[in-house]
C-alpha cells in the first residue's frame, strides 16, 4: 500500500477535470518548493512521484524513481513505497532492492515478504520465493494469500506432497473404472533383508514430516529401535523412515554417494524444466557410471534414484566397520572414477555434520520410502538407470562388501568403460587364472556375466571351482549376482557349506557333456602323487587333495573297489584322449620347424620316427 501524503493545501478553484488539474498542479509546486527547502529528503520525492503518477505524466515520475529512489533513509515504509512505485513500471530488479532495503530495516513487514515473494515468483526464482513466504507464514500465520502462492511454488519445483499438505487439489474423477493397485505382501523375510542392510544406530531412528504450515520437510527423531513394524510401514509408504547409519561403537555397516545437480544450477534453472530434465538424465548418467566403475573393481554398488534431482550410490559392508576407515575407502574409490560434469556434484552421505567446532548426526532417508514432499518413491536401478521391476525380491540380490574387499580392491588402477574381460581380470589372482586356464569356467563366468540364469550342475561347477580358488566367496557373489535368480543369503548359505575337494574334469565332462565337447576340453595335468584331474590344479596343485583311489583298497567292500576301478578306467581313457591329441599337435610343430626332440626343464620330449609309426619317449636330462 503505497502511503499517499495529505496535500499541505486545499485549492479548488472550478470544478470536474480542470478542478483536479489545478490540484495537482498546486501539489507539486507545493511539494517542489518543500524540496527546495529540504533537498535531502526522500520522503518528499516519494510524495512528488507520485503526484505525477496520478497526473498521468508518467515520465516524470519514472525520472524521479530512478534517480531518487536509492537516497538513503531509515524508514522501511518508504522504500517499501520505493519498491512500490518500480513495480508500477516494471522495473523487477529494482523493486526487489527496494524491497530488500525495507526488510533490513523492517524484517518481520509482512507485506514486503509477502510482496518480495510474489516477485521472485514472477520471474521464476521459485527457491527465493519460497524462503520469503514461509517467513510472512512464521509472522502471519493466517495469511492465506501467502500460503496459497507457496503451494503454487511447490508445485512449479515439483514438491507435490508439500503443496498438498498446503492447498489439497480436488480430485479429478476419470471416466470408467481406474487400473487397480494391489499392495505387496510384505513379509518377515523381506523386513528382515531390509533391517539387516540399514543396521544402524541401535536406538534411534528418524520420520520424514511435512510441516502444514509451510510445507517445509523435516526429520523428527524417535528414540526407539527400528522394527518390522516400522519397516513394513516404509515400504508400503504409510510412513517415510530415515536411519542413522553410525552405531554406539563408531562402526558403520553402509554407506552412499550422493550424486546432484549443483543447488545453484538447480535454483537457476526451475523455470526452465528442459534444461533441468537434461541435468538429471546425466545426473543418472554419471550415477551408472560409478556403478560400473565400482563393479569393475569387484565392488558390489547400487544405484537408487530418490525421486528428486538426486541420484545415490549405496554399498553395504558385511562386518561393522570404523567410521573413519569408510570415508578412508569412499574418498580412496572417488580418487578412481571420472569425474563429474561443472554442473554436477558427488559427495559421500555422512553419518554426521559439522556443526560450530563439533559434529552432530544427520538422518539418512532409507530408499523405496516416498518422498513426503515429492510423493515419488526412491527405487533401485538397473544397469541400464531402468527401475528394477521388483524392488523387494532385489533386496535378496544385495551383497555386502568383505573387509578383505575394503582393503585391497581401491589399491588397483584407475577405472573406465567396463568389459567381460576386463571385468574378470579385476577379479583376485587364482580366479582370473583359473578362468585364463579353463574354457569351462571362463564360458560360465561370461554366461553369468550376460546376465542369464544358470542350471544347477553350471552353478556346482563354479562352486566347487571358483568358491575353493577364492575362499573369501567375495568372487563366487560378483560373478553369481548377475544371474536373474541370485540371492544373496542362498549362495552364502551354500558357501559357507561348501566342501573342501574341487571338482574333477570328469565330473565335468558328466555334467555339461554339450559345453565341454564346444569348447574344447582337453588341459594337461601333472598328475603326481595321485592327484585327479581338475580345474585348481592350473592355480594351486596343493588345493587338490590325492585321489581317493589310489588309497589301499584291500578293506573295502567289493563294491566300493569296483566304483573305483570305473573312475580309474575312466579318468585312464580320458587321459589317453588326451595325449592322443597333444601328440598329433606336437607332430605338426615338430615337423613344421624340423627339430626331433624339445627341452623343458630337466625333462626333453622326443619325437621317434619308425617307419609309419611314431612314438614319444621322455628323457630326464
Amino acid at each position: 500500500m503505497i502511503l499517499r501524503p495529505e496535500p499541505e493545501t486545499s485549492i479548488s478553484p472550478g470544478s470536474g477535470n480542470c478542478s483536479l488539474c489545478f490540484s495537482n498542479l498546486m501539489n507539486t509546486q507545493s511539494i517542489q518548493n518543500r524540496i527546495k527547502a529540504d533537498p535531502y529528503n526522500p520522503r518528499l520525492y516519494l510524495e512528488l512521484a507520485e503526484v505525477y503518477l496520478d497526473e498521468g505524466n508518467e515520465g516524470k515520475a519514472r525520472d524521479i524513481v530512478v534517480r531518487r529512489r536509492n537516497m538513503p533513509s531509515d524508514d522501511p515504509v518508504i522504500h517499501r513505497n520505493w519498491a512500490v512505485l518500480c513495480e508500477e513500471f516494471g522495473m523487477a530488479r529494482q523493486a526487489i532492492e527496494s524491497y530488500q532495503r525495507a526488510l533490513k530495516l523492517a524484517p518481520r513487514d509482512t507485506d514486503a515478504l509477502y510482496r518480495l515473494a510474489l516477485l521472485f515468483a514472477d520471474i521464476g526464482h521459485y527457491e527465493k520465493s519460497i524462503r520469503y513466504l514461509k517467513k510472512t507464514i512464521k509472522y502471519d500465520p493466517d495469511h492465506q494469500e501467502a500460503k496459497r502462492l507457496l503451494a503454487d511454488d511447490y508445485r512449479a519445483i515439483g514438491l507435490e506432497g508439500s503443496a498438498e499438505v498446503l492447498e489439497p487439489k480436488a480430485k479429478k474423477l476419470t471416466p470408467g473404472t481406474p487400473p487397480r493397485y494391489f499392495t505387496p505382501p510384505i513379509t518377515d523375510e523381506h523386513t528382515g533383508i531390509f533391517l539387516n542392510l540399514f543396521a544402524g544406530r541401535e536406538i534411534g531412528y528418524a520420520v520424514q514430516e511435512v510441516d502444514p504450515t509451510t510445507g517445509q520437510i523435516s526429520y523428527s527423531y524417535c528414540e526407539a529401535p527400528l522394527t518390522h513394524d516400522l519397516i513394513a510401514s516404509h515400504l508400503l509408504g504409510e510412513i517415510t523412515l530415515a536411519g542413522y547409519p553410525l552405531r554406539s561403537d563408531n562402526t558403520e555397516q553402509y554407506a552412499a554417494l550422493s550424486v546432484n545437480i549443483q543447488p545453484g544450477v538447480l535454483e537457476d534453472n526451475l523455470k526452465n524444466k528442459g534444461y533441468l530434465a537434461y541435468l538429471k538424465e546425466k545426473t543418472k548418467d554419471h550415477v551408472l557410471a560409478l556403478s560400473r566403475c565400482a563393479q569393475q573393481l569387484n565392488l558390489p554398488a547400487y544405484p537408487e534414484d530418490t525421486g528428486w534431482y538426486e541420484y545415490r550410490l549405496w554399498f553395504f559392508f558385511r562386518n561393522p566397520t570404523h567410521f573413519l576407515k569408510i570415508k578412508r575407502f569412499i574418498t580412496a574409490f572417488l580418487e578412481k572414477v571420472p569425474l563429474p560434469d561443472g554442473n554436477l556434484t558427488v559427495e559421500p552421505v555422512l553419518a554426521t555434520k559439522p556443526v560450530g567446532i563439533g559434529w552432530v548426526e544427520r538422518p539418512t532417508m532409507l530408499p523405496l520410502g516416498v518422498h513426503k514432499a515429492t510423493l515419488y518413491r526412491s527405487l533401485f536401478l538397473d544397469s541400464d538407470g531402468r527401475p528394477e521391476g521388483e524392488q523387494l525380491k532385489y533386496l535378496k540380490k544385495i551383497r555386502k562388501i568383505t573387509p578383505k574387499a575394503i582393503q585391497e580392491r581401491c589399491r588397483t588402477r584407475s577405472v573406465s568403460v567396463i568389459g567381460l574381460d576386463a571385468r574378470m581380470e579385476g577379479m583376485p589372482y587364482p580366479v582370473s587364472t583359473l578362468a585364463g586356464k579353463c574354457a569351462i569356467v571362463k564360458e560360465l563366468i561370461h554366461k553369468a556375466f550376460a546376465g542369464r540364469v544358470l542350471r544347477r550342475e553350471e552353478k556346482v561347477i563354479l562352486f566347487y571351482t571358483v568358491g575353493i580358488a577364492d575362499r573369501d566367496g567375495d568372487s563366487l557373489h560378483s560373478i553369481l549376482e548377475n544371474c536373474p535368480d541370485y540371492h544373496y543369503v542362498k549362495v552364502e548359505r551354500q558357501f559357507q557349506r561348501l566342501q573342501p575337494n574341487p571338482i574333477s574334469c570328469l565330473k565335468i565332462r558328466e555334467l555339461i557333456p554339450e559345453l565341454t565337447a564346444s569348447v574344447g576340453c582337453n588341459c594337461a595335468f601333472d598328475l603326481r602323487g595321485g592327484k585327479y584331474p581338475s580345474p585348481l590344479l592350473h592355480v594351486n596343485p596343493h588345493l587338490v587333495p590325492a585321489a581317493e583311489e589310489f588309497l589301499p583298497a584291500a578293506n573295502l567292500p567289493v563294491r566300493e573297489v569296483a566304483r573305483r576301478y570305473v573312475n580309474l578306467r575312466r579318468q585312464s581313457e580320458e587321459i589317453k584322449r588326451a595325449m592322443m591329441r597333444l601328440e598329433s599337435v606336437l607332430d605338426r610343430q615338430f615337423s613344421k620347424k624340423k627339430i626331433d626332440h624339445i627341452k623343458l626343464r630337466d625333462i626333453k620330449v622326443r619325437r621317434i620316427t619308425e617307419k609309419d609309426h611314431t612314438r614319444w619317449e621322455l628323457e630326464r636330462c
